[in-house]
C-alpha cells in the first residue's frame, strides 16, 4: 500500500488513460516502484504547493501571449462569467454579442444578470463594427467580441468604439488561442481575453479555460469571482484591503491535473499554429477558385489560426450544392433545413422565448430592464445569408504537404463541376 494520498496507484491510471498497453503499464509500474523517492503528488492543489502546476501554467500562458496576468479556470464559459462579473457588470445593464457564437458567449450574459444584445456580423465571419455602433445605447456597458473559427476581429475599430462610448470588451478567444490582429494576441486587445481550453480546440485540457487581463484591480475580482474560498488571497480570511475586493463567488479553479496537460499543450502552440499557417497559405496558392467563390476577405489574414479557410459564394445556390456534395464543410444545410446549431442566434430559443432557470424571468424581467429588445429566428437576416453562403476548409497540423495538396486539387475540381 503507497504511503501517500496520490501517488503511483493515481499515477498509473494515468498511464492507462493514454492507452498504453498492459505490458508496458506493468513495466512502468516495476520501473517507479524501484524509484527511491515513490512518486507523490503533494496536496494535488494549486494553493499551499510549491510545485503548483497551474501556477507555472499561468504564468507561461501569460508571457506567451503577452500580457500582465493569466488565471486558470474550469471552462471557457466560467471565464466568460467571472470576466463579465469582475467588470461590473450586472442587473440592467445590456452586453452586445454577436449573431454567430457559441452560445455560452451570450449565457454568460444572462448568467451575469445582465441582457444580451445579439448583432449582426459581417463578411468576415466577425462582429460588425457599424452593427455594434447602432445597437449602443445608455445601457450599454460591455461588448463580448468572439474570435470564432480561429479568425480575428478588427480589433482597432472596436476599441476606438468602445474608449468612445465607455464600455468593457471582453474577447471571447475560445476558439482562436493563439491567433493575432496586427501582431497583437487574440485576448490581449480588450479589458479581458477568455479562451477555452476544452478538448476541442487549438489547444486542450480536457476541459479548462484562462482569463486574461492587464488591469490589476480587475484582475483581482476576476480572481475573486473564481475562488469564493478566496485561497488566492495573501490573507485568505482578512478584512477586504480595497473596496470592490471581496463579493460572493463562485469556484471555478482549474486542478492540477488540467494545468499540467496545459503545459505540454503550450508548449506546442507555436508549432502548431505555424504548421496550420503554412498549410493554408499552400492550399490557397494551391486552388483554383471558379467564378462566384472567393476566399473570405479576413480582418488579418496573416493572424489567423490557420485551421479553417472560409470560402464566400456569390450565391446561396451555389454553397448549398457544395456544402451538400461534401466539397467544403459549413452550415448552409443546418440552416436553411431547419436543423439545431447552437452556433446561431436564430437556434437560440432561451434567448427568443426568454427562458429562464425560475418563473421571476431574471434577468429579462427586472424592474431595472428597460425597453427590452425582442428577438425571433428572422432577426438576424445579414448573418444568415453570409452562414449560407460560407464555406469551410478544415486544416490539420497532423497533415502532411502532399497530402494537403491532394486536397487542393479536389477542391479545384469539385467546384469547378458543381
Amino acid at each position: 500500500m503507497q504511503s501517500c494520498k496520490y501517488g503511483l496507484d493515481e499515477l498509473m491510471e494515468l498511464v492507462d488513460l493514454f492507452n498504453v498497453s498492459t505490458k508496458n503499464q506493468a513495466k512502468i509500474r516495476a520501473l517507479l516502484a524501484e524509484e527511491e523517492t515513490q512518486p507523490d503528488a503533494g496536496v494535488f492543489f494549486r494553493y499551499y504547493n510549491p510545485r503548483s502546476k497551474t501556477v507555472e501554467f499561468e504564468r507561461a500562458f501569460a508571457a506567451r501571449m503577452g500580457c500582465r496576468h493569466a488565471l486558470a479556470v474550469n471552462s471557457g464559459t466560467s471565464a466568460l462569467i467571472a470576466s463579465l462579473v469582475a467588470a461590473g457588470i450586472g442587473p440592467g445593464d445590456e452586453v452586445i454579442v454577436p449573431a454567430y457564437t457559441f452560445f455560452a458567449s451570450v449565457s454568460a450574459v444572462v448568467v451575469s444578470k445582465a441582457v444580451p444584445v445579439i448583432v449582426d456580423i459581417n463578411d468576415s465571419l466577425a462582429i460588425s463594427p457599424e452593427a455594434i455602433e447602432k445597437a449602443i445605447t445608455p445601457k450599454t456597458k460591455a461588448i463580448i467580441v468572439v474570435h470564432m473559427l480561429g479568425l480575428n476581429c478588427d480589433m482597432e475599430r472596436i476599441m476606438e468604439i468602445a474608449r468612445r462610448h465607455h464600455l468593457i470588451v471582453v474577447e471571447d478567444t475560445a476558439q482562436a488561442c493563439g491567433g493575432q490582429f496586427h501582431g497583437k494576441s487574440l485576448g490581449t486587445w480588450g479589458d479581458f481575453g477568455c479562451i477555452s481550453l476544452d478538448a476541442y480546440k487549438v489547444i486542450g485540457t480536457g476541459e479548462g479555460g484562462m482569463i486574461l487581463a492587464n488591469d490589476d484591480f480587475m484582475f483581482m475580482r476576476a480572481q475573486s469571482y473564481h475562488d469564493t474560498a478566496a485561497c488566492w488571497r495573501p490573507d485568505r480570511f482578512g478584512k477586504e484591503r480595497v473596496e470592490g475586493e471581496l463579493f460572493c463567488g463562485e469556484n471555478y479553479r482549474m486542478c492540477e491535473l488540467e494545468a499540467a496537460i496545459g503545459l505540454a499543450q503550450l508548449r506546442k502552440l507555436d508549432w502548431i499554429i505555424s504548421t496550420c499557417r503554412h498549410y493554408c497559405d499552400i492550399f490557397r496558392n494551391t486552388v483554383k477558385l471558379p467564378e462566384g467563390v472567393h476566399w473570405t476577405k479576413l480582418n488579418d489574414a496573416d493572424g489567423i489560426c490557420g485551421y479553417a479557410l472560409p470560402l464566400s459564394f456569390d450565391d446561396q445556390e451555389f454553397s448549398l450544392r457544395a456544402q451538400k456534395a461534401k466539397i467544403v464543410g459549413g452550415n448552409a444545410l443546418n440552416t436553411t433545413r431547419g436543423a439545431r446549431d447552437w452556433h446561431m442566434a436564430w437556434n437560440w430559443e432561451h434567448i427568443t422565448e426568454l427562458k429562464t432557470a425560475t418563473s421571476e424571468g431574471c434577468p429579462f424581467k427586472c424592474p431595472m430592464v428597460q425597453d427590452l429588445k425582442r428577438y425571433n429566428k428572422d432577426s438576424w437576416p445579414v448573418t444568415k445569408d453570409i452562414i449560407i453562403r460560407t464555406g469551410i476548409v478544415s486544416i490539420s497540423q497532423f497533415e502532411t504537404e502532399t497530402a494537403i495538396l491532394e486536397r487542393a486539387k479536389a477542391l479545384s475540381e469539385g467546384l469547378a463541376n458543381c
